[in-house]
């Protein structure tokens, strides 16, 4: 989220951030140690909870402390909200803006109306009603000519789509996207990569990253924003990140998301590093059919993942992150895929979720660099 000025919001979750390399084929996602959410093991003692670790919980009391911050990114995209039209700034914890303790009726609403209609599953959420605005919309909206397209293109999807030579599992289709990518001993022949990339936000800003990448499990990333370097790493056994102010391990969740990261051979680990795998529908994406299959990492992650049914290729994958209301997601396609030493990668993708959407632009992706191991160390604090 890099916005033209700084504004209050824009810290807070810039805090800790880091362009990385996720496992799904070098796709790129936001993490941040203030908000990233963790398993839900606080009923076993591994977690506090949040009316332990925050004050004046009054509704989500006895839940992940963790998985606070991504339930109020989950109400900003709800009702195209920012912190400060629910909190007093500096001072959270207060009940002074008539516009929290509504929120909170609005939760018990909320929460009642899935109880006693959907035995407590998360089928109505903040987004059900309010789509992006406060104020929910009460009367249909015109069918506009635009609209209108929109609909029937949408009902030629629904077609069944025909696709000579299709295949049915998901071993098949990752299996033809491991091969389109040049196959598992091309990939085996490299055995490191430093790649340099820009990402240009919809302002036009650009802001460089650097990744260096070494198997089977070493990695690090760092981005140089205007006040300044962020840093991630992992060794084989320490996570870690750094920001201007503070280096911190990372811990739990954060940490699996870095081994997931640190995975050198991900792209051929795909079966490895993802649950319940299952291929569920063929559709069309800027006119090309697309297998699109289904997974999980983690309990409160899963994904979709779309593959081009001729050329084998992944065009776009959308996470799904869980928060105590409801899911957000981020949604990424990779284009430009070039040939480095044998292998396919993408050179330039394009990441989009609730509030941001920015093109990623890779320069340079050199293979089998000389990276000092020492790079993927944790700094001294």
């Amino acid at each position: 989220m890099i916005h033209a000025k700084y504004s209050h919001r824009f810290l807070l979750l810039i805090s800790g951030i880091l362009i990385i390399l996720s496992s799904a084929g070098w796709t790129f996602a936001y993490s941040s140690s203030s908000s990233n959410p963790k398993k839900n093991n606080y009923k076993s003692g591994g977690e506090k909870t949040t009316d332990e670790v925050f004050k004046n919980i009054k509704v989500l009391k006895g839940l992940p402390a963790s998985q606070l911050n991504p339930t109020m990114h989950y109400f900003e995209a709800s009702l195209g909200f920012d912190c400060s039209n629910c909190h007093v700034r500096g001072h959270n914890d207060s009940d002074k803006k008539p516009e929290k303790r509504k929120a909170r009726k609005m939760i018990e609403m909320m929460n009642v109306i899935n109880k006693d209609n959907f035995e407590g599953k998360q089928i109505v959420t903040c987004y059900t009603c309010h789509h992006g605005t406060p104020d929910p919309q009460k009367i249909p909206a015109v069918m506009t000519e635009s609209m209108m397209k929109e609909q029937r293109n949408e009902n030629k999807e629904d077609d069944i789509i025909k696709v000579p030579n299709r295949l049915n599992t998901p071993e098949e289709i990752i299996s033809k996207y491991e091969q389109a990518i040049g196959g598992k001993e091309a990939f085996e022949k490299i055995t490191s990569l430093k790649s340099e990339a820009s990402i240009i936000n919809a302002n036009g800003r650009n802001y460089q990253v650097t990744i260096m990448q070494k198997a089977p499990n070493f990695y690090y990333s760092s981005i140089k924003l205007p006040f300044g370097q962020f840093e991630r790493g992992y060794n084989g056994t320490t996570g870690w990140m750094k920001n201007p102010r503070n280096t911190e391990e990372l811990k739990d969740e954060n940490l699996q998301d870095i081994k997931l990261d640190a995975d050198f051979y991900a792209p051929i680990d795909f079966l490895k590093n993802y649950s319940g795998l299952k291929f569920s529908d063929v559709s069309v994406i800027d006119g090309d059919t697309v297998y699109v299959v289904e997974g999980k990492s983690s309990d409160i992650r899963s994904f979709k993942f779309y593959f081009d049914t001729k050329s084998g290729l992944l065009v776009r994958q959308i996470q799904f992150d869980k928060t105590l209301l409801g899911s957000l997601q981020t949604q990424t396609d990779f284009k430009d895929y070039r040939n480095v030493s044998g292998v396919l990668f993408p050179f330039e993708l394009h990441v989009a979720d609730y509030e941001r959407n920015q093109d990623i632009k890779f320069s340079n992706i050199s293979s089998n660099a000389t990276i000092d191991n020492n790079i993927f160390n944790m700094p001294a604090k």
